[in-house]
């Protein structure tokens, strides 16, 4: 039988209430019997507009009878009834309801990825997630939920390593981050590198590897389908027919986390790596509250 992984999280209105009223649709909608919540957890909000109010974040893991498509489906329906308008990235927001994980696949769309590209990265999902699902393999990493969660266990700075596909992207990327200042230099190296299979040579040491990669026609080009090389090369979608492209072959212990990106907005890369390194040790706490009211 399949089964996925779905992160429920609210910081707007009357949250627990919302995290309560989702936990009912999914049960309405997937049956009782397969579906195993985790504790709801409290954490502060990660890499958005300031001002937000404290998350509540938890995991379901659903065992069903469907394919990937008709999970998401549903569980965007069930946003859309609990109120969920999405209009700025990173906002306060009534209910975050993400597919984070089906089974072993791997999907690489505009619309869809899975597993969710941010998901190892965030201590508020890996945490409710190693309560539900320890001993799930991450189709990526190859690594277990539960490792996955250990990784984030430290109190040290994160060590992010960042490929840039271009001379003049990895440039105009220095400079940005140094404007922006309060970044310890010695947590993060970037360097060029123009191909896919070289993704990890920067620092295979690194708790997360970002790649950003240059779109020659960013309007006219789907950035996911001129990125796919280097999308198959780090294991985040599958090889395909006319592309021979394989995941590096590396030691799976000396690989961090992946992330990739568009070079087309260096401000918002700049946001998404700063974003990054505040959720690989964002502080996670036991909310003392109950699905039950």
């Amino acid at each position: 039988m399949p089964s996925s992984l779905i992160s429920l999280g609210a910081n707007l209105g009357n949250t627990l209430e919302t995290m309560r009223a989702a936990s009912r649709l999914l049960h309405e909608t997937f049956g009782t019997a397969g579906i195993r919540l985790s504790t709801i957890l409290k954490t502060p909000p990660v890499g958005g507009p300031s001002g937000q109010g404290d998350f509540l974040n938890a995991i379901a893991r659903i065992d069903h009878s469907m394919n990937v498509w008709e999970v998401w489906e549903l569980i965007k329906k069930i946003e859309t009834e609990l109120g969920r308008q999405r209009f700025r990235r990173w906002e306060s927001r009534r209910i975050d309801i993400d597919l984070i994980l089906h089974e072993q696949d791997l999907v690489w769309t505009p619309h869809l990825k899975v597993p969710h590209p941010r998901m190892s990265m965030r201590t508020f999902v890996m945490r409710p997630a190693y309560q539900v699902a320890f001993n799930w393999i991450d189709p990526v990493t190859q690594l277990s939920i539960g490792a996955l969660a250990e990784r984030l266990d430290s109190p040290d700075e994160p060590r992010i390593a960042v490929v840039c596909s271009s001379e003049s992207l990895k440039m105009r990327l220095e400079s940005a981050l140094q404007q922006r200042g309060s970044w310890p230099a010695s947590s993060i190296r970037i360097e060029t590198r123009k191909q896919p299979s070289a993704w990890w040579q920067v620092w295979p040491e690194a708790d997360l590897h970002i790649a950003c990669i240059d779109v020659p026609d960013p309007e006219n080009v789907q950035w996911e389908d001129y990125c796919l090389p280097w999308a198959i090369a780090m294991g985040i979608a599958k090889p395909t027919a006319t592309m021979g492209c394989q995941q590096a072959t590396v030691p799976k212990e000396k690989l961090g986390l992946r992330y990739l990106l568009p070079g087309t907005d260096i401000d918002w890369i700049c946001h998404e790596i700063h974003a990054a390194r505040l959720a690989l040790r964002c502080p996670v706490e036991d909310s003392g509250e109950s699905w039950i009211q």
